[in-house]
């Protein structure tokens, strides 16, 4: 594989890392036969749902950022689902595309809160589906620990002063 990789005119050694690396285009994508990137395009009726969802979202005076985000995210799933008419769509859809895009990328829950938020929204203005909103379910919430100091640390913190002056 090295050997392969040399051959291109870009490809780099990187001596920190000490590895080759090309750069990841689709004519590179392609000689190694990995998917390309882009290779799902939206459909003309994703395009116009996505169009009526921004209209929607801008009547209803969402911040821009609101509506570039569940724009973004709306089509990434419709992309996803664009061998099926939008009506058509089902819940179990939206489980196949959690698990085979959002976890397969290893994307964040956050992400994925704005994705079903984004969805829930413009399947709840579009009556005709086959999507139940209901129960369409968010992802649960990764729980952090808060950072505790040990006796030892906190002997070592009050033990730091040189200068205390106990009267």
């Amino acid at each position: 594989m090295i050997n392969n990789i040399k051959t291109f005119e870009d490809a780099r050694r990187s001596a920190n890392h000490k590895y080759w690396h090309i750069p990841d285009t689709d004519d590179n994508r392609l000689h190694f036969k990995f998917l390309l990137e882009n290779t799902l395009v939206l459909s003309a009726e994703g395009v116009e749902s996505i169009n009526t969802f921004k209209r929607y979202l801008l009547s209803k005076r969402y911040h821009s950022n609101t509506i570039k985000t569940y724009s973004k995210s709306l089509k990434s799933f419709l992309t996803f689902c664009n061998n099926k008419a939008i009506k058509d769509i089902t819940n179990e859809d939206v489980i196949i595309y959690n698990n085979e895009y959002i976890l397969k990328k290893m994307l964040s829950t956050s992400y994925q809160n704005q994705i079903v938020n984004a969805i829930k929204l413009y399947f709840n203005i579009i009556k005709e589906t086959a999507i139940v909103i209901e129960k369409i379910h968010r992802p649960k919430q990764g729980k952090v620990l808060p950072n505790v100091l040990s006796k030892e640390e906190v002997e070592a913190i009050l033990c730091a002063h040189s200068n205390l002056n106990i009267k």
